[in-house]
């Protein structure tokens, strides 16, 4: 039997002092609040100098590490992904150390690999039993996969498990074993299970958005991916979310029986799966309420951690099986290097997420996007930070042309076969810059405030601070 002890006392017995590693994921997105408790509670406490690694920060997390950033009680952040008001704090280079960006296989690979060491674990459970087994199924807030979670809980020095639901029989579904777990916390609440859904996740209504969705499913159809057994990834944004809902019909259209698909899962992935459409999926995150008891109830479907999903030094690494990846971003350049976390005028927007980890993997990795968002252009000369390489990506579609890299000669020539007519990726940007005008680039200078890593610790590209851009 755990002993069940209050935060406080579950942080005195852990041994943490001040210039240690502390971690989190980020299952519960938007509607978590075991991070505010668990910072609020750590400035109290009079900590300092944390390290914060975490596996995405949203909704009322990011207030919640502002206010501990500012507090001295974190000054280096770890992590995948950040929204506002944290983002403008890092460009207005508030953060005593430059924030590093890892992907979601890279954290894993880091924490396995003692690249970096967790010294305390704090992980939310919707459910745990008094044996300390843990997981995001049951209770009143349930999340689904706890995937991003596993590596710190197997490799922190300590590990905290924080639940509003403490079951006095043995959970009949075990995301995390109890020998993992040192002590549990029981709070009145750790947060909001409805807000999973939110943040990138949104059903799109836009005409451009589903001309989009529908040129992608024809360049997976030329290029002969649509085969019986293919295994299938799309990312959270909302054209990605489009094409998984055109595919769903294709398939039934075609009787075609794919593989797996892997990565967040949808209750839409869920049915198609049902109807037999897929026979596994792979699920390290679960994106809405559907696919977070799925997991629990359906033999398909299987929960993976963050190190079987993408760690690229895992031999089983899920990434790389994969025959397609969608992949949305936040704008393009010639070399079809990724931006996905920062715009084009250099604020943080987004998250690297598992998405270099699959366009390294797949074996068809299709960028999607519009030509530009409120009249700045996705497509340039250069990306203002890289967060996957160009080589690693085959295809780019928007709604104004379809352009593929020239490495993909056998692609080029099947795209042309079916008279999708893709034209130069620069052609395509003077094609967008001619409607928006070229923009005015930020300078890549003075004061670094973040670094993209690529999934094997080294230093892919920095981000500057919105203090040496141009105005």
């Amino acid at each position: 039997m755990k002993e069940v002890l209050t935060l406080k006392e579950a942080i005195a017995r852990s041994g943490l002092t001040s210039g240690m590693r502390i971690s989190f994921h980020h299952h519960l997105r938007l509607g978590d609040r075991v991070v505010g408790l668990v910072l609020d509670l750590l400035q109290e406490m009079h900590f300092a100098d944390l390290t914060l690694c975490v596996s995405s920060i949203m909704g009322e997390a990011c207030e919640a590490v502002l206010r501990a950033v500012k507090a001295g009680v974190v000054t280096r952040i770890e992590t995948t992904g950040m929204k506002s008001p944290l983002s403008e704090a890092v460009l207005n280079n508030e953060l005593s150390h430059p924030v590093v960006f890892r992907t979601h296989g890279g954290r894993a690979r880091a924490i396995e690999e003692g690249q970096t060491p967790v010294d305390v674990a704090f992980i939310a459970a919707s459910a745990a039993d008094r044996q300390g087994n843990l997981n995001g199924t049951s209770g009143p807030n349930p999340f689904g996969s706890m995937g991003y979670a596993h590596a710190d809980a197997e490799y922190a020095g300590y590990v905290i498990a924080i639940t509003d639901f403490l079951s006095e029989e043995p959970l009949a579904y075990q995301s995390i074993k109890a020998k993992l777990v040192d002590v549990l916390v029981k709070v009145d609440s750790i947060g909001e299970s409805e807000q999973v859904g939110g943040g990138s996740l949104r059903v799109s209504q836009n005409p451009t958005e589903h001309l989009i969705a529908e040129r992608t499913l024809a360049v997976m159809q030329a290029a002969g991916t649509l085969k019986p057994g293919f295994n299938y990834q799309a990312g959270s944004g909302g054209i990605s979310l489009l094409v998984t809902n055109l595919l769903e019909q294709y398939m039934k259209q075609h009787a075609l029986q794919g593989g797996f698909a892997s990565g967040g899962i949808t209750g839409t992935l869920v049915r198609m799966a049902k109807e037999g459409l897929f026979h596994t999926l792979w699920d390290v995150q679960s994106f809405d309420g559907e696919a977070a008891l799925s997991v629990a109830e359906n033999s398909f479907h299987k929960e993976m951690s963050a190190s079987l999903y993408a760690n690229p030094n895992n031999p089983a690494c899920i990434a790389h099986q994969l025959d397609v990846m969608v992949l949305s971003a936040t704008e393009v350049d010639l070399k079809f290097n990724v931006n996905s976390v920062s715009g084009t005028d250099g604020r943080i927007l987004g998250a690297l997420g598992g998405g270099p980890d699959t366009a390294y993997g797949a074996k068809l990795t299709i960028v999607v996007l519009p030509s530009f968002r409120g009249r700045i252009p996705m497509i340039n000369k250069e990306v203002n930070l890289i967060c996957t390489p160009g080589s690693d990506v085959d295809v780019v579609v928007t709604e104004r042309g379809i352009a593929v890299n020239p490495n993909r000669e056998d692609l080029l020539k099947a795209l042309k076969q079916a008279n999708l007519k893709p034209i130069a990726i620069k052609e395509l940007m003077m094609r967008i810059h001619a409607l928006t005008g070229e923009p005015m680039l930020p300078k890549k200078e003075g004061s670094v405030v973040a670094v993209v890593e690529d999934r094997y610790g080294k230093k892919l590209s920095p981000l500057y601070s919105s203090l040496d851009s141009q105005d």
